[in-house]
């Protein structure tokens, strides 16, 4: 076994890293998320009490969206307004592939 001095540092850790989160400003704190590191995307429409409760507005706001692929996870109170807030999954981008085959080289 070899001999370990005290200014190693661990395996696992990262000297002089500091997290994304430390760097913000502080009072203005925004979740950074990468690119590929999301699995669902989301969306809000804004109605008013009177669409939420009438019977017609929000179903029909709901059926929409649902053939779109978007999925209801809440309605928040905002005030004299509702928040509907949607979601669905993520989906991937596609790259354009040639399809059959290439015409031969002259």
């Amino acid at each position: 076994m070899r001999e370990r001095l005290e200014e190693e540092p661990e395996p696992d850790e990262e000297p002089d890293e500091t997290p994304a989160a430390v760097a913000t400003a502080p009072g203005a704190h925004v979740p950074s998320v990468a690119d590929g590191g999301r699995e669902h995307e989301y969306r809000t429409d804004l109605l008013t009490a009177a669409e939420v409760v009438d019977g017609t507005t929000l179903a029909g706001q709901l059926t929409k969206a649902s053939g779109e692929g978007w999925d209801l996870v809440d309605i928040i109170s905002a005030g004299d307004r509702y928040a509907v807030l949607l979601r669905r999954a993520k989906r991937p981008e596609r790259n354009a592939r040639p399809v059959g085959f290439t015409p031969p080289r002259s």
